[in-house]
């Protein structure tokens, strides 16, 4: 079956930080013995100290400091509001979902391979004792008891359920059970599901032109991992839906992204220098002060849409899909995160050693997040999984995805973390950029 469903390309990796070595020293039982012993090793330690190298420690294996998000509050789920003030001004949204376009999703007459679940490191023992931990019916646990859809791969444990068991889950079980399988690359659709906010079902099928029967069918296939409502069942859907136009229909709305658009309001009293110091960002803006003055002038006040406060790149890319050369890497987070300030982008930045180095010679590691900084998201064994430029208001531009199905726009944080679903808590690092790009 063609590629459906690729939210992310493969995170990258953090060098760990060196730990220290620990060692011991027998204390003598003299005075004196203790006395020259301690001039020993202090001299020791100098001579140490003044032969080691001066070399700065990388900022991008440091361990960092909480992030403050200075408007962490639930964004409003209406579809218009308005956002905490702050020294962005006075911010207005509204909310829109953006899809693919139909070139973009490949849907054909082609079939899935059969589902397989690989519980990677798992016994045969630890993955009976979760399935006897979910809430299961009795057919359900009659047919995972059945050796016949057992196997055994490298390290890991490998069990075929039937289409109808996968369909007849209840939520809590699928939960439980694609939360395991997500730990493990060779599970896919776990690993890399659909996604959307918590709470957001309707919002996410809105208008989407498929049948009751079919969104019934998702909504009762959905379950939650973290804050993300989540659909791995893709194979399975396809085979309840007969006609390709209903499958391509479903795909293009399971692709669906939650992007706001993103207005400030000047009014006469506004404080023109204190917004242009803030919109400038890292970069020369040498036009931003008599743009938003000029606005100060409208009898009443009247909004700007934030895409022209943002650099060349961001804003010519803002709310399109990348157009990719198969003979180049691909676009993905790392790449647009580095170009934000960059026009015409930097291509070195497709390279992690790149965009690491980087963040280690040429940013710092902050505790509150500005215009422009790039913020890193971490798994807890300090592994990469997403990477965005933060603007304003708990808002930031991203790319989530190494693919030309995943656009580049602005998303409230917690939206975006919906987009990343995992079992623990994503850790957030901020780098701020110690000049300005001119």
């Amino acid at each position: 079956m063609a590629d459906l469903n690729r939210n992310e390309s493969k995170p990258g990796g953090l060098t760990p930080e060196a730990q220290p070595r620990e060692g011991s020293a027998r204390i003598l039982a003299s005075p004196i013995g203790r006395l020259l012993l301690g001039l020993c090793l202090l001299q020791l330690v100098l001579l140490g100290w003044l032969t080691l190298p001066r070399s700065r420690p990388s900022h991008a294996t440091a361990t960092p400091q909480a992030v403050i998000r200075r408007n962490a509050t639930a964004a409003s789920p209406d579809p218009a509001f308005r956002g905490n003030p702050g020294p962005w001004g006075v911010l207005e949204y509204v909310r829109i979902t953006i899809e693919p376009p139909d070139e973009f999703v490949p849907v054909d007459n082609r079939t899935f391979e059969k589902t397989r679940w690989v519980f990677g490191g798992y016994s045969r023992q630890r993955a009976a004792g979760l399935f006897n931990a979910c809430n299961l019916t009795p057919a359900q646990r009659a047919e995972l008891a059945d050796p016949a859809i057992w196997s055994e791969e490298t390290n890991a444990v490998v069990v075929t359920p039937s289409p109808g068991l996968i369909l007849s889950l209840n939520e809590s079980a699928r939960t439980q059970i694609y939360t395991a399988l997500a730990a493990d690359g060779r599970n896919d659709f776990q690993m890399w599901p659909y996604t959307f906010r918590k709470g957001g079902f309707d919002a996410w099928f809105a208008q989407s032109g498929l049948s009751g029967p079919t969104i019934a069918l998702v909504r009762r296939l959905v379950y939650l991992r973290g804050s993300s409502l989540c659909f791995s069942d893709l194979p399975e859907a396809f085979s309840q839906i007969p006609t390709l136009a209903e499958r391509r229909r479903l795909v293009k709305t399971l692709s669906r992204n939650a992007t706001v658009l993103m207005k400030l309001r000047i009014t006469p009293d506004s404080d023109i220098p204190a917004l242009t110091a803030y919109w400038k960002g890292s970069w020369s803006a040498k036009d931003i002060e008599p743009l938003l003055q000029s606005l100060t002038e409208v009898p009443g006040g009247a909004t700007i849409d934030v895409a022209q406060l943002l650099p060349p790149f961001a804003r010519k890319q803002l709310n399109t899909y990348p157009r990719q050369d198969p003979s180049t890497p691909a676009i993905d987070c790392y790449w647009t995160a580095m170009n934000f300030f960059r026009d015409p982008p930097d291509d070195r930045y497709y390279s992690p050693a790149a965009w690491q180095s980087e963040l280690d010679t040429n940013y710092t590691v902050v505790a509150q997040p500005t215009y422009g900084d790039v913020i890193l998201f971490l798994r807890r064994d300090n592994l990469p999984i997403h990477a965005a430029v933060y603007i304003a208001d708990d808002v930031v531009f991203t790319k989530n995805g190494g693919n030309d199905r995943q656009p580049w726009m602005l998303m409230k944080w917690d939206d975006l973390l919906a987009r990343y679903p995992q079992s623990e808590p994503i850790r957030p690092v901020v780098f701020h950029r110690k000049q300005p790009l001119l």
